[in-house]
């Protein structure tokens, strides 16, 4: 057969045959399995991708919670009831959910346990990053923290610290310091007006995280101090609503906030540069300005995404010889697989996109094809019309 007449499918394991046969457990309610898989699973990358994955599973279900009856001690269900009840806030908020609110304190509170449970583990603060997308008005101390660079907004940079710590240049973390700034409107006041009101100490934050960036074999720093009361309270359930693009009345007007939705792109972009530049060759973190410009073509359209710069052509070519060439195959996420040869295939460098289409194998992620399709079940069609433009370009198809 063709190797153009291959479609892929997409699978949230991927190559990782062992966590595909837990998940097959988990929609069962059985847990055992996933206890066992955890136990075995020692690389801190590893780990975080797949309790990630697990988490989004095991979300719709009560099955962390019968490990945690049977096991109440246990510091790895003690870090998936957090990962759960992140994955449950975050859906909740996204479906306007009447509980979201109680959800996310729910989720804080278990973050905040496994951080003691599990103090050497980067995934407990990396769920408490996650919920910081949910203050977008950075209302809590936590979340305005001053940043490790001067040209970066007040943000949660003490809990990025407290997860480089624990594993530096953790590829989630990051990414959920991207959803927090996409969310983040606190900045209408400005970054100095913001940095002014965050607790003391946290002019601290840069050297802390310059350090777990830059030591990778670095101890646990100290835990954040723990705030009065749970994450936004006495907000209101608008004020911590997450922004989404455009508002209702901008839709109808055409006139919204362009200049706030810019900035924060402008942000991100601004982060992914900086955090990427920080960062070691091998590592995931040189593909953040690729997942910040499909943000951008996302929110803002193809024309302001700007796929055809030499920028964007340069960006995916670092993404290829600083991530790509340099990082073991088997630590290559899908999803940054798929994204790297998205650029690629969109700057016009189709020899480098076709070698990342090979090494994409007979699975694909619907982020970032699906923004090019006209809807989410079409994403496969432009992944394989795009591989195979790529594949015709580099020489004689091949067969298997």
């Amino acid at each position: 057969m063709a190797r153009e007449a291959a479609r892929p499918c997409y699978d949230p394991a991927g190559p990782d045959h062992a966590l595909r046969a837990v998940l097959q457990d988990l929609r069962t309610g059985r847990w055992m399995a996933m206890r066992t898989l955890l136990a075995e699973t020692t690389e801190a990358w590893r780990w975080t991708q797949r309790t990630q994955i697990l988490a989004a599973a095991a979300a719709g279900s009560d099955v962390v919670r019968a490990w945690l009856a049977e096991e109440p001690d246990c510091a790895h269900a003690a870090v998936m009831r957090a990962r759960v009840g992140v994955e449950r806030a975050l859906r909740a908020r996204r479906e306007r959910h009447l509980r979201a609110h109680e959800l996310w304190i729910e989720a804080w509170d278990a973050a905040q346990t496994a951080t003691g449970l599990a103090p050497r583990d980067p995934v407990p603060w990396i769920c408490l990053l996650a919920l910081a997308q949910l203050d977008p008005g950075q209302r809590w101390a936590e979340h305005r923290a001053d940043p490790p660079a001067p040209p970066l907004p007040p943000g949660p940079w003490e809990l990025l610290a407290e997860a480089a710590a624990r594993d530096p240049y953790n590829r989630e973390a990051h990414h959920r310091v991207l959803q927090f700034l996409y969310a983040r409107d606190g900045g209408r006041e400005g970054p100095a007006a913001a940095a002014g009101t965050a607790r003391s100490g946290v002019a601290e934050t840069a050297g802390r995280l310059g350090a777990g960036l830059q030591e990778a074999g670095g101890r646990p720093g100290p835990g954040v101090t723990e705030p009065a009361g749970h994450p936004g309270a006495g907000v209101t359930e608008a004020a911590v609503r997450p922004i989404a693009g455009l508002t209702e009345a901008a839709r109808r007007t055409g006139a919204d906030e362009p200049t706030g939705l810019q900035r924060r792109l402008d942000e991100a972009s601004g982060y992914a540069r900086w955090a990427a530049g920080q960062a070691p060759t091998g590592s995931a973190l040189h593909l953040l300005p690729l997942y910040v410009r499909v943000e951008r073509h996302r929110r803002l359209g193809e024309r302001q995404a700007r796929w055809t710069t030499e920028t964007a052509a340069r960006e995916a070519r670092t993404a290829l010889t600083s991530w790509f060439e340099q990082a073991p195959a088997d630590r290559r996420a899908q999803p940054d697989l798929n994204h790297l040869a998205h650029a690629l295939w969109s700057t016009g460098q189709y020899a480098a996109a076709a070698a990342v289409f090979e090494a994409i194998g007979p699975y694909f992620t619907p982020p970032p094809w699906l923004y090019r399709a006209r809807g989410r079940d079409r994403a496969v069609d432009v992944f394989t019309a795009a591989r195979d433009r790529c594949r015709i370009a580099t020489g004689p198809t091949r067969t298997t």
